[in-house]
């Protein structure tokens, strides 16, 4: 694999987040990336852009059918935060913007799974 740049650019990821690893299965013409977050990340309210601490992360899933004739399946662990104002709230995802023709979603039969601070 040539490196994750390329990836990162497509999916407008700043420094906040990171790509663990990507896969190419040229049999099933698909790319599997797998992202998370740096450690250091501050994340703002997506409700009020106030300031947040997190509190845990989910993983989720995304497909986009066509991206350079291939699947691109994202896996992502997305950030938990908690505002005093509004609450626990999901980040939301750079690719999730609108237009990026991802869908979120089961892309292989596998369920949701969240990791929350006590």
């Amino acid at each position: 694999m040539f490196g994750t740049t390329l990836y990162s650019a497509i999916l407008g990821l700043s420094s906040k987040w990171r790509i663990s690893n990507a896969a190419v299965d040229e049999s099933a013409d698909c790319v599997e990336i797998h992202i998370g977050t740096s450690r250091d990340a501050e994340f703002s309210c997506p409700v009020c852009n106030g300031r947040t601490d997190m509190v845990g992360d989910s993983e989720h899933r995304w497909l986009h059918d066509d991206l350079f004739s291939m699947q691109l399946k994202i896996v992502a662990r997305i950030p938990l935060i908690s505002c005093e104002t509004c609450g626990v709230n999901r980040v939301k995802a750079p690719w999730e913007r609108p237009g990026s023709n991802f869908r979120e979603g089961d892309t292989d039969g596998e369920k949701e799974e969240s990791n929350i601070a006590s």
